[in-house]
């Protein structure tokens, strides 16, 4: 009974250890993947699937823009005054492919 009960702690164990390591790749690869810039001629879908929804979408007659803001949890760490704010932008044409894009680091 005693040796059952220690083989079933170790089985959860490895079990267990196991399953953080496929979390880690799986976490390593969607940040790789967000760290990725647009390429130009990319569709709405592709970006949607790389960064995500972005809340701030504008419109033009040429297109939309759409910015995200990358490191806004750090405006509210208290007396970090050298915060500046960390934008992607990337415009799309008509057509719903991107144009052109940029990063502010």
């Amino acid at each position: 009974m005693k040796y059952a009960l220690i083989g079933l702690i170790i089985g959860s164990v490895f079990i267990s250890g196991c399953a953080s390591d496929v979390d880690k790749d799986a976490k390593a690869v969607q940040k790789q993947q967000q760290e990725k810039n647009p390429e130009v001629g990319m569709t709405k879908a592709q970006i949607l699937a790389m960064y995500g929804k972005t809340d701030n979408i504008q419109t033009g007659s040429d297109g939309e823009t759409w910015i995200y803001t990358l490191n806004a949890g750090e405006a509210y760490i208290p007396f970090n005054f050298g915060y500046h704010p960390k934008t992607r932008v990337i415009t799309f044409d008509q057509d719903g492919k991107v144009s052109h894009w940029s990063y502010s680091k």
